[in-house]
């Protein structure tokens, strides 16, 4: 008998022994970070054999993604299992070819599976691994969802302390550095993310703010911003978390961000203006949820006439100035989100048919496959809410006050069209409007506006500016592949010729381009590695610019990219692209060593044509 029971036991063990062999997490818990792809992992199973990952892809319908062979799952202990092959497994996925196109269904969803060597069944988390370089799939954290442990908060976050109330600071005028510092919990060196501290621009300076600062390993980065005022911002760590801030010269503050947690905003802040930070985030973040925009849409919707649409508007911001003063919030988180909500009403009285058929989509109410279409939907749209001047009713309560500079809405304030009276109130705040928008007034009148202006503190900072400008242009006269203004009076029709004339002989690659433009700046990455092993060769690369580039960051990204820069006039400018017959930039153009043009290209085409391209131009 106890020779039976044995038998039985033993069996019994071993058939739980071989049912462990087998696990599988059911929509197991993830980190996807950033991208315009969304990736979910629906499924893992970890088997003796290999291991299985069925995921969702969703991403644009009739585009392509790709996998490399690569790929590898990656365990705590640092070891690597690579992929197999991608296999569906049922009927409802699809099967993908390692390092080829899969081609993405009308549907813009598709379900696949990639096999990899088999991970020991017993591991508690994951990250999949496609590659290192930009674009390449990274999901990290990867863990069954039933026994996913959040990470625990440093010892310095565990008990944040905030004010019961803060004001916000009236707006001065006075250079200085805001700090802003982050901390990610549960962050991966692999991860390779970025602090992002963007969305708004620098008094006296003609480009937006937009500057990225790398994590440290321990998930740790500090923000340097340069700043003449007190200045809402956004900062986030792509696809962790995002927070509007306001930051002020000489001021710090801190953020603790987590991973576990996904995109949502700051878990503490500590610092300046912290408890109205934490404040102002949660009460925009109500604005921009679905439930809210649907409110909207369906309300506009019933409306069926321009008063009726304007009585609700008008309604509805009262009502989110009432909402805001009945909050919990900090005097100074109040007085912002007042301020916002008085800026969006201006901007929607303003331009009400682009807000409404934004609304429209971001809805779902329309779905928009083409330009036409949403020209066409933008057109119907314009005619909802047409007012005179003289019927946009703009008091400016809030954004006429002291303390208004520190909100975002007050810089989108529209200079044309402020109540008569708002120079009289608040002349320091019109002329610090005007030093705002000074680049939309030709250079050449700045001396006049100068004239004009009554405090000194606005008028340093045009006359600073002008300053800053003739310094780089004397350091950028010294450079001999630099051509700063140098050609400036010669004939549009004529500066092509002039420019080629420079090169006899050669094969010249001209590249028209901006500094605002993102496919330029790729192209120059791009082309890095072939201009390298180019050198030496008869061939001159170009790149050929105009004044909507700002001389200051043009002569900082230039820097970075071997050969000559031309900064011509606008005409000058216009002139090359309706020669070449361009619709856009980059423009790129081939000239052989008899200066012909043999080639012409909208955007960049890829290595292997432009080195095709130039030495046949070369021979």
């Amino acid at each position: 008998m106890k020779k039976l029971l044995s038998t039985l036991l033993l069996a019994l063990t071993t058939i739980a022994g071989w049912a462990q062999k087998e696990v599988v997490w059911e929509n197991p818990s993830a980190f996807t970070g950033s991208g315009n792809i969304e990736f979910d992992i629906t499924k893992m199973e970890l088997k003796e054999t290999e291991t299985v990952m069925h995921f969702r892809v969703k991403f644009i319908p009739n585009y392509w993604i790709r996998f490399a062979k690569e790929s590898f799952l990656k365990t705590p202990d640092g070891k690597e299992y690579a992929v197999v092959s991608g296999k569906k497994t049922s009927e409802a996925e699809s099967d993908v070819e390692l390092d080829s196109l899969f081609w993405m269904p009308e549907s813009g969803l598709a379900d696949l599976v990639l096999h990899f060597k088999p991970v020991p069944t017993d591991t508690r988390e994951l990250d999949f691994i496609e590659g290192y370089d930009e674009g390449a799939f990274r999901i990290f954290n990867i863990c069954d969802a039933k026994t996913k442990k959040e990470p625990e908060r440093p010892a310095e976050w565990k008990d944040v302390k905030y004010a019961k109330d803060e004001t916000l600071p009236e707006a001065k005028i006075e250079k200085g550095v805001a700090k802003v510092k982050v901390k990610v919990m549960g962050y991966k060196p692999a991860m390779g993310m970025d602090l992002h501290v963007g969305n708004f621009r620098q008094l006296g300076a003609r480009e937006g703010f937009d500057k990225s600062f790398p994590l440290a390993d321990d998930g740790t980065a500090t923000a340097e911003i340069p700043l003449r005022t007190a200045r809402m911002v956004t900062v986030d760590v792509a696809g962790v978390a995002s927070a509007p801030i306001v930051i002020a010269p000489g001021q710090e503050i801190a953020l603790l961000m987590s991973i576990a947690e996904g995109v949502k905003r700051p878990l503490a802040m500590k610092g300046f203006l912290a408890k109205t930070n934490m404040d102002l985030g949660e009460g925009l973040e109500k604005l921009s949820q679905g439930d809210a925009k649907a409110h909207r849409y369906e309300s506009l919707s019933q409306c069926d006439t321009p008063e009726k649409r304007m009585a609700w508007l008008k309604d509805e911001f009262d009502k989110r100035i009432a909402s805001a003063k009945a909050s919990g919030y900090t005097t100074a988180a109040k007085d912002l989100l007042c301020m916002e909500a008085e800026g969006d009403f201006v901007e929607w009285t303003r331009f009400f048919g682009p807000y409404y058929t934004n609304l429209m989509m971001e809805t779902g109410q329309v779905r928009i496959t083409s330009q036409k279409d949403y020209s066409n939907l933008l057109w119907a749209n314009d005619s909802l809410l047409v007012l005179s001047e003289a019927e946009i009713p703009y008091s400016y309560r809030y954004l006429g006050t002291p303390t208004s500079p520190c909100s975002d809405s007050f810089w989108a304030m529209p200079l044309s069209q402020l109540d008569k009276d708002f120079s009289a109130r608040s002349p320091w705040l019109s002329e610090l409007q005007t030093v705002y928008n000074m680049f939309r007034i030709d250079e050449k009148e700045w001396d006049g506006l100068l004239a004009q202006m009554k405090f000194d503190d606005c008028k340093n900072v045009i006359v600073e500016y002008q300053q800053e400008q003739e310094r780089l242009a004397q350091e950028l006269a010294a450079k001999e592949s630099v051509f700063y203004k140098k050609y400036d009076d010669v004939a549009p029709e004529n500066i092509l010729q002039t420019i080629l004339n420079k090169y006899k002989g050669k094969a010249v690659l001209i590249d028209i381009w901006a500094t605002w433009c993102g496919p330029c700046r790729a192209g120059h990455k791009a082309m890095a590695p072939m201009k390298e092993q180019m050198k030496g060769q008869n061939v001159q690369f170009v790149y050929i610019t105009s004044p909507s580039s700002p001389m200051s960051t043009w002569q900082e990204m230039i820097k970075e990219i071997d050969g000559d820069h031309y900064y011509l006039t606008p005409e000058q400018y216009s002139y090359i692209l309706a020669k070449y017959e361009s619709s856009g930039i980059p423009t790129y153009a081939v000239y052989n060593t008899k200066g012909e043009q043999t080639y012409k290209v909208i955007g960049f085409p890829g290595n292997e044509e432009i080195r095709k391209r130039l030495e046949e131009a070369m021979k």
